[in-house]
């Protein structure tokens, strides 16, 4: 499930690029209810920044919801902007990590197959 929420037209203005918004912890809980191998948004962290969520007590509860709880994938900073401005709403989206033993986290190559 990829969300475009129009950070990705902030990314030249790196201030408000790291402000945008984000998804709240509502959302993440309904979302990790769906079940999706991965997700991913065009802002910085998937989050809300800032914001003290109620039900983890974490600025991250999107992270807890999705990666911790559910073990799902979270994609930060993706490139959306072309596939909006082309009505692209379904694609196979190959995600391709860095293979590094041991690690938690890793760049990756989004592609968007259409």
């Amino acid at each position: 499930m990829l969300v475009r929420l129009g950070s990705g037209a902030l990314w030249d203005d790196r201030p408000t690029y790291e402000a945008a918004g984000g998804v709240s912890g509502e959302a993440s809980e309904w979302v990790a209810a769906q079940r999706p191998l991965l997700v991913g948004a065009d802002n910085l962290a998937w989050d809300v920044p800032g914001v003290v969520d109620d039900t983890t007590g974490t600025t991250l509860p999107g992270h807890v919801h999705l990666l911790v709880r559910a073990g799902i994938y979270i994609v930060e900073s993706l490139n959306l902007e072309a596939l909006a401005a082309d009505g692209v709403r379904e694609f196979a989206f190959v995600c391709l990590p860095l293979k590094l033993r041991g690690g938690t986290g890793s760049p990756v190559r989004p592609l968007a197959l259409v």
